[in-house]
């Protein structure tokens, strides 16, 4: 089967019970869309198993751009304090004063070589895997943002996108996040990183039969 999550941001129990709850194995394949890093307490720690794995494949998402462009080799002006008001001190700590060079180095290698979009065909639907909205260039992709009158830009193509809480898109704000379809877009960002909203879930999306599973929310 074949799995798509997205912003896990630091929430390694969230990801644990959700593989758990898919029975994820060895012949079935998992696509996080971006933004594993952040906010949450572990956020390293899933970056290392999902290095790990070789049924995991990550995107880019624009809070492990933030880490590599403060981080990495190039060290781009005011890239600290944007990744610092975007909840990334825990990264930066992390992977600063608590990890190796080897370690950190490794690390940043990892998050250098990941694709910021995918094109993949499942179950004959094809879906074109992006953090945050179809674009023509880099920025666009982890940096756009869904709207509720987002359409697809491929035709016979469904796009699965993260980054923008679907809360955005549904309004509903007193109810569990839940996954967002629009035209041809689907959102799978509900919430997981934001421990002040007591909807907040982690989502996954079966791309097999479009099945949805959750953990989280008020009746967690």
């Amino acid at each position: 089967m074949i799995y798509c999550m997205a912003d896990l941001h630091g929430e390694r129990d969230f990801f644990l019970q959700m593989l758990e709850q898919i029975h994820f194995s060895n012949t079935d394949h998992l696509y996080i869309l971006g933004d594993v890093i952040d906010r949450g307490p572990s956020g390293v720690e899933i970056l290392e198993q999902i290095m790990e794995a070789s049924n995991m494949t990550m995107l880019l998402g624009n809070h492990e751009q933030m880490c590599l462009s403060t981080l990495g080799p190039h060290n781009e002006f005011g890239a600290r304090e944007l990744w610092r008001q975007n909840g990334g001190m825990k990264t930066y700590r992390e992977l600063l004063y608590h990890s190796t060079p080897h370690r950190r180095s490794r690390i940043l290698r990892f998050l250098s070589g990941l694709p910021d979009c995918l094109e993949i065909t499942v179950g004959g639907r094809n879906f074109h895997l992006v953090h945050g909205f179809p674009g023509d260039n880099p920025h666009a992709r982890i940096w756009g943002r869904a709207e509720p009158g987002s359409t697809s830009p491929y035709p016979n193509t469904i796009c699965i996108v993260g980054h923008t809480p679907t809360v955005f898109l549904t309004g509903r704000m007193d109810e569990d996040f839940s996954i967002w379809h629009g035209n041809g877009i689907i959102d799978i960002d509900c919430g997981c990183g934001n421990r002040k909203a007591p909807h907040r879930r982690l989502a996954c999306l079966r791309l097999d039969d479009m099945a949805e599973f959750y953990v989280g929310g008020t009746g967690a």
